[in-house]
């Protein structure tokens, strides 16, 4: 067997913890929380600073696997929103479009700290612990079946690859996402050696930064090749894992142990009568996920709706991972809760450059930038949502991976005013030697309204210490662009609650608050303690972020938003379920199937990528779908956020 990574490139006397290497002595140290600790901020004579710690991942939603064994070319590139049980064992490793910048496409696996159910391992120590694992189905690499069937051999060129990144983020401190392993942890790669029932190590990386990769090779997402020659390997049990090892992070301040050293995988490929460094597809894909279409909010209250908040346009990264420029073809979508198109903007085609040439993407306006030529119909209702599909294709049949060629969006009117996409990434918090800090988010009304809810998003910590401080839900007025007078605050002190990952907790206000123009939504902490509130990193509303530990104010630097979100209305204080994120349903496909399972009997509606529907409304509590074309679907159940599910 032969194994080869661009990392061996350099020489190794130059880098020092990174490549192949065997497991090291476990060591005890001391972190920084993540390195994220930024600029030493002075109110008054109290020290403060805003600080951002790793978080729990969502627990691996439970759907099924096959038995059968899988053939050549296997194929992930995580575009699916949920593990391919079809592809995977389903274990510790999530998928997810935001913890690491631009990757290869859109969506990854990432490998942390916390076990299937986002919690700590059990194991976790200050010492090198092993934690998730990404472990492939059966493979049959007995035999290759084109043209046709026939013992599979050496010389047959059978490679593995992948890309990989370490957490932590690069560039700019304050826009970094998840925390970078330490030299300690690592990232292996293993093969199941059937034979003698045992896991092979093949590859392995040592903990580092993105930055000190990139400043290796000269890329950050670093790809790596293995040869499968040896034939132990070459049988028809083969599989392959992931596995990351991980060392608990020593924090003395409550409420800020958390997650870690995370690893993020994507568009791995399995397949024979490849070479060396084979690193192109002749594949067009989305690296991003689909913006919003409203200037500064992801979601907001249908009747504060008005033209003036729709976006010039959005923001869309394309990448071309073939080696030859290729012209592609771009449209987008809207569509109403029905499933009726209500618009369609067509970007014509246009060149897209080669991804590898100095990461370029693509940078015709007509595609990466296309205008929003629509206004959304909410006036007089008291929500709606419309859901815009994003469609680029290579030529006119396509490429070979269409199942990322894709990108959706709901655009969601109700009560409620958001910032952030609903995914944490990162914990927000102010460490100080104050005892009264103060957050505050800057939300801009055009109606006068009802506040009467505020619903919060805290991180789950080690033993959920965090859960003991205490805080005051804290509503300001606008004094020239910084929070002026308290025109409402709890006469009791709430404290931290922690209802599963994507669910939200609802604070009812002792009493309703009508407001308009800008206000400020926040909390005022009686403790020193770090609050953890969730933080989306992939959306920025840093400039509405603001804290206070003296006298004066200071606006965030941190890039990201708060998972702050202010309800209005009666409806908000209603004993239902509100958060579109408590989703109660599981969709998930294997093979050509599609599978829907509810909690309770609801209406299920399936479209296709185009926005088309293909299924529903129909009122039941398990659905399958077989024989479904190759594809995105967009599941829709209830009055519910849609999901998305590839069919492969």
């Amino acid at each position: 067997m032969r194994t080869t990574t661009h990392l061996t490139k350099t020489p190794t006397s130059t880098m020092a913890g990174i490549g192949d290497r065997r497991r090291r002595p476990a060591r005890r140290g001391r972190r920084g929380v993540l390195g994220m600790a930024l600029l030493l901020m002075m109110g008054g004579a109290v020290r403060a600073q805003e600080a951002l710690l790793p978080v729990r991942h969502a627990a691996v939603p439970a759907g099924k696997e096959v038995s059968d064994r899988l053939t050549l070319p296997f194929f992930d590139d995580f575009s699916s929103p949920i593990l391919s049980g079809g592809l995977w064992q389903l274990g510790g490793t999530f998928v997810n479009e935001g913890y690491a910048p631009l990757p290869p496409t859109r969506g990854m696996a990432t490998l942390d700290a916390f076990d299937s159910d986002g919690r700590l391992y059990p194991t976790t120590t200050e010492q090198l612990f092993a934690c998730d694992t990404l472990t492939s189905l059966p493979i049959r690499l007995d035999s290759v079946f084109v043209p046709y069937p026939r013992a599979l051999k050496a010389e047959d060129s059978v490679y593995l690859s992948f890309f990989y990144l370490p957490g932590g983020g690069y560039g700019n401190m304050w826009e970094r996402i998840g925390d970078t392993p330490e030299g300690v942890d690592s990232l292996v790669l293993e093969f199941y050696d059937a034979t003698n029932d045992e896991w092979q190590r093949v590859w392995s990386v040592a903990g580092c930064s993105a930055d000190t990769l990139y400043a290796h090779t000269g890329r950050y997402w670093q790809f790596c090749d293995v040869c499968i020659a040896e034939q132990r390997y070459l049988n028809a049990n083969f599989r392959f894992r992931f596995r990351n090892y991980c060392s608990l992070t020593n924090l003395n301040k409550l409420g800020m142990i958390s997650n870690a050293d995370q690893w993020n995988v994507d568009y791995v490929l399995l397949n024979a009568g490849r070479h060396s460094g084979d690193t192109t597809s002749r594949d067009v894909a989305f690296v991003r996920p689909a913006p919003s279409m409203l200037r500064h909010y992801q979601a907001m209250p249908a009747n504060q709706f008005v033209a003036s908040e729709m976006a010039d346009h959005v923001q869309l990264t394309i990448a071309n991972l073939f080696s030859e420029e290729l012209a592609t073809d771009f449209h987008y979508y809207v569509y109403d809760e029905r499933g009726v198109e209500v618009y369609n903007y067509d970007g014509g085609y246009e060149n897209i450059p080669v991804y590898w040439r100095g990461l370029q993407y693509q940078t015709s306006s007509a595609h990466a930038q296309p205008p929003v030529g629509y206004t959304f119909p909410v006036a007089g209702q008291e929500s709606a949502s419309f859901t815009v599909v994003h469609h680029v294709r290579e030529g006119v049949s396509g490429d070979v991976h269409k199942e990322n060629d894709s990108a959706v969006f709901v655009q969601v009117f109700d009560n409620y005013y958001a910032y952030d996409d609903g995914t944490p990434e990162n914990g927000y918090g102010i460490t100080s030697t104050s005892s009264r800090v103060k957050i505050a988010y800057r939300f801009r009304l055009n109606v006068e309204d009802t506040l009467t809810a505020v619903y919060m998003y805290f991180n789950r910590t080690l033993n959920d210490e965090s859960g003991d401080m205490r805080f005051a839900i804290t509503v300001w007025d606008d004094a020239d662009g910084l929070p002026g007078n308290i025109i409402y605050q709890d006469a009791t002190r709430r404290r931290p609650q922690f209802e599963g990952f994507n669910r939200y907790v609802r604070y009812v206000l002792e009493e309703p608050l009508v407001c308009g123009g800008t206000i400020y939504v926040g909390v005022e902490q009686y403790s020193p303690d770090y609050i953890n509130l969730g933080f989306d990193r992939n959306n920025d509303a840093s400039n509405e972020i603001l804290y206070l530990t003296g006298t004066n104010w200071q606006t965030s630097i941190l890039r990201g938003a708060l998972m702050i979100r202010p309800y209005f209305g009666q409806r908000a204080t209603l004993d239902i379920p509100q958060m579109a994120e408590s989703r109660s349903f599981n969709a998930y496909s294997v093979g050509a199937t599609l599978f829907v399972e509810s909690d309770v009997p609801q209406p299920i509606q399936i479209f296709n990528a185009l926005g088309i529907r293909v299924f529903g409304p129909r009122a039941t509590a398990y659905l399958r779908l077989a024989d479904l074309p190759k594809g995105l679907y967009l599941v829709k159940v209830g009055t519910q956020k849609a999901q998305k599910v590839i069919v492969h």
